[in-house]
């Protein structure tokens, strides 16, 4: 699935974030603009490109955005296309949806916690299933471990939903497994945390890596 989100320069970082946490998620592609156009090319047949292959198209509403030629003329093309707009609204500096599209629903998401405002739109949007309250509940099973053999079996039910896992519930396990010795020191547990944390390695810290393996 493809996601093309448009955005005035200003609004850089929020557009990076957003991007980094919805890729977070398997099979999700997003394109920013000014980070994904290669050095060179031709802007405007790369943006082009882009939109033609986007199952999504998300302005990121701020006054900034309704003031760049560029980003209308991004919205017009979505429109033409059919592809499906989903104005992204922040909690501060976010302006209603204007122009081509103004007649759509915006999505508000929150400027201080974007990862869980990206996870709630995907689990409304029926992208993935909302398995939050279940994980929560076996990492907090799991940072309890007392000995070697819960380790084992609360790792084991842990990572039976490691697909469903963000970002942020992985280096939540790493941080766990590390202060709790029973985990830390438990091989069976350790033997399958190992295959895990080495298939998340670009996202862990490498002083942490370095610990777990």
């Amino acid at each position: 699935m493809k996601i093309f989100i448009s955005y005035s320069i200003h609004d850089k970082e929020i557009a990076g974030a957003l991007k980094k946490y919805l890729e977070e998620h398997d099979d999700i592609e997003c394109f920013i603009a000014h980070d994904d156009i290669p050095y060179g090319s031709e802007w405007e047949e790369d943006i082009i490109s882009n939109l033609k292959s986007a199952n999504y198209f998300m302005p990121l509403q701020t006054e900034q955005l309704t003031k760049s030629y560029w980003c209308q003329q991004e919205a017009g093309f979505a429109v033409a296309k059919g592809i499906k707009i989903i104005p992204l609204i922040p909690d501060e500096g976010g302006v209603d949806p204007v122009g081509f599209y103004k007649r759509f629903q915006g999505f508000r998401v929150r400027n201080d916690d974007l990862r869980s405002s990206v996870k709630k739109w995907l689990i409304k949007e029926g992208i993935i299933t909302d398995n939050s309250e279940e994980i929560e509940k076996r990492i907090m099973v799991f940072d309890k471990s007392n000995s070697f053999l819960e380790a084992e079996d609360n790792a084991r039910s842990l990572l039976d939903l490691s697909e469903h896992f963000t970002e942020g519930d992985i280096l939540r396990i790493v941080e766990i497994t590390l202060k709790n010795d029973q985990i830390k020191n438990s091989f069976n547990a350790r033997k399958h945390l190992k295959k895990f944390f080495m298939r998340h390695s670009t996202i862990i810290p490498k002083k942490q890596l370095e610990e777990l393996l």
